[in-house]
């Protein structure tokens, strides 16, 4: 497992040499969120450089969208759009790049912040034990979808921890619980599998977490363009 302290979409070297795919962390009302207005988060990123809005507001793919529209619930629902093929060409910058292909799951995280702004005080810890019930399931979901497509090297990060204020230790937690311990479901399901974390606080939290549970000494090199890259090898 590799951690890349950065969650802008430059090629990391490596990460495109074969089959890869990227986890969207999808608006669940809107295709893209918010790129077309200039917003910087990390499905914008992802919608900037490649065609992947193409497919979220092609007819199959607004019917994510629709089925949140219609359900209020900020937990939202377990489903996803499968975009294979999605073609990236640019870099971060806007450069053009050599195109290559990526295979991209779009998934709208639970809304951790407006569940829990809305419970009273003596409500919160089922509300958070509920929120992280459902991470889990949906985490574990999009893990099993990149699984039965084939797909060997895939990139993920700090999934809905931005404006959907999911605690990044729980993130964390449940991506480790479900890729590296001794029993984890996915342990051997991957042959790669790339978490891109910006923020030295974020990067610092999530990698503490991989170390408890893997137990595995981190050896440290230099990467390309700044990013700093650790791996934790057996």
């Amino acid at each position: 497992r590799i951690l890349t302290n950065s969650y802008r979409f430059n090629a990391v070297p490596g990460a495109t040499a074969t089959r890869t795919g990227v986890l969207n962390f999808a608006s669940a009302t809107q295709p893209g969120g918010g790129f077309k207005n200039g917003a910087e988060a990390q499905e914008e990123s992802l919608a900037r450089v490649s065609s992947l809005y193409v497919s979220l507001d092609s007819k199959d793919g607004k019917k994510f969208y629709e089925v949140h529209r219609n359900n209020h619930s900020h937990y939202y629902t377990h489903s996803m759009v499968w975009s294979p093929g999605v073609t990236v060409f640019h870099n971060d910058h806007g450069e053009s790049v050599q195109g290559y292909e990526i295979d991209v799951v779009s998934c709208a995280a639970v809304n951790a912040g407006k569940i829990l702004e809305d419970k009273l005080s003596w409500q919160t810890a089922g509300a958070e034990i509920e929120i992280e019930g459902a991470m889990k399931e949906r985490m574990g979901r999009i893990l099993y979808l990149f699984e039965i497509q084939g797909v060997r090297n895939i990139v993920l990060g700090t999934f809905g921890t931005g404006v959907f204020k999911n605690k990044i230790s729980e993130v964390a937690r449940i991506w480790a619980e479900l890729l590296v311990m001794k029993d984890s479901r996915f342990k051997y399901s991957f042959d790669r599998v790339l978490f891109a974390i910006t923020g030295d606080s974020t990067f610092a939290e999530f990698r503490g977490r991989f170390e408890g549970y893997t137990k595995q000494k981190e050896t440290a090199r230099p990467a390309t363009g700044g990013v700093q890259q650790r791996n934790w090898l057996g």
